[in-house]
């Protein structure tokens, strides 16, 4: 059941329109995969050739909706939403719903040969989820990777419900060695759209540099090559005005996370984004410091210090500090959503 009979009933009085929009936004959503909370849903994306539709897979561990509010996550390129699977038990267990958007060409959702993975794209796919389950306020966007460009994005124009954003181990403004150079991917990615019969040779070499070079384990080279094609797309510098955009809004409250050892992104342009944020106070986490301590000055900073940007560089983590720092991040969200109600309530 994906709504509780009371919310159907709060939607249904709140609708001038009745049965006929509820029926209009949910009936495309099906059960996935029961046992992981997996839900389906179609999605019309514009493509080179036309409009065309993609099933999209996503998880929602509480249809039904929860007061505490919704976490959206957004993984990174290749990725799912298993990528926050250290910080989703975490987040259910203090009551809140998760969302876990599933990229279109990523073994999940579906694929298509008329996918191109820009912005625009990939932020419509998410948003149309968001819309057809009727997310209406306490949104909280959290992003990994490739996925955090498409968070600020989702954050600045769903301001009116969304209380702010954590990114972690974004992709910053400039041109990162892990796409270096960038002009080249582009290259690759025309010839891949213009000669069929090179793409499978693309898709086995690019399955290659992800396993074996970046030590992103994937089992196609679809999946390799789709990720790749998403990567050369990044916004970098073009994320700047979005950037503005939530300056403009004194209360979105964000956490911007990155590491000293990342593999993929270099740590002095991770800084460089997380200075772009306006007021915001700044965590060092060292090997030899309390985690537990840095996350208690955190969630002070949240919710006693009224700060509503907070960055953290993890001097020793690598690309997945998603993974290693989970409790951290988790209890820093659940400060950001008690922080979220005091400026409400202020």
């Amino acid at each position: 059941m994906l709504l509780s009979s009371s919310r159907v009933l709060q939607l249904l009085l709140r609708s001038p329109e009745g049965w006929s929009v509820l029926q209009a936004r949910f009936a495309s959503i099906r059960v996935h995969d029961a046992t992981q909370q997996l839900y389906t849903t179609p999605v019309e994306l514009d493509g080179r050739k036309g409009k065309f539709t993609i099933d999209a897979v996503f998880q929602d561990t509480n249809s039904s909706g929860s007061p505490r509010g919704t976490v959206v996550t957004m993984h990174g390129s290749p990725g799912s939403h298993k990528d926050f699977k250290f910080i989703t038990p975490q987040l259910v267990e203090e009551g809140y719903r998760v969302v876990g958007i599933n990229y279109p060409g990523f073994a999940l959702s579906g694929d298509s040969d008329e996918l191109q993975h820009h912005n625009e794209e990939r932020t419509l796919f998410a948003q149309t989820i968001i819309d057809r389950l009727a997310l209406k306020d306490s949104v909280l966007f959290l992003a990994h990777s490739r996925g955090c460009e498409n968070a600020l994005r989702l954050t600045v124009a769903n301001q009116d419900k969304t209380i702010g954003m954590a990114l972690v181990s974004g992709t910053g403004f400039r041109v990162h060695k892990a796409i270096k150079p960038v002009s080249r991917l582009k290259k690759i990615n025309h010839v891949y759209d213009t000669y069929p019969l090179i793409r499978r040779p693309l898709e086995k070499l690019f399955y290659q540099l992800y396993n074996r070079v970046l030590g992103l384990r994937l089992r196609h080279g679809r999946t390799a090559f789709n990720a790749m094609k998403s990567m050369s797309l990044c916004d970098l510098e073009h994320q700047k005005p979005f950037v503005d955009e939530f300056n403009k809004n004194a209360k979105l409250l964000a956490l911007i996370c990155y590491s000293g050892r990342d593999h993929l992104i270099e740590t002095e342009i991770m800084a460089e984004f997380a200075a772009a944020f306006l007021e915001r106070v700044h965590f060092i986490l060292r090997k030899e410091d309390s985690e537990e301590a840095v996350t208690d000055q955190i969630v002070k900073a949240f919710t006693e210090d009224d700060k509503r940007r907070v960055t953290v560089e993890f001097t020793d983590d690598n690309h997945f500090s998603q993974k290693h720092r989970a409790k951290l991040i988790a209890r820093s969200i659940d400060a950001m959503f008690e922080a979220a109600k005091n400026i409400k309530n202020a």
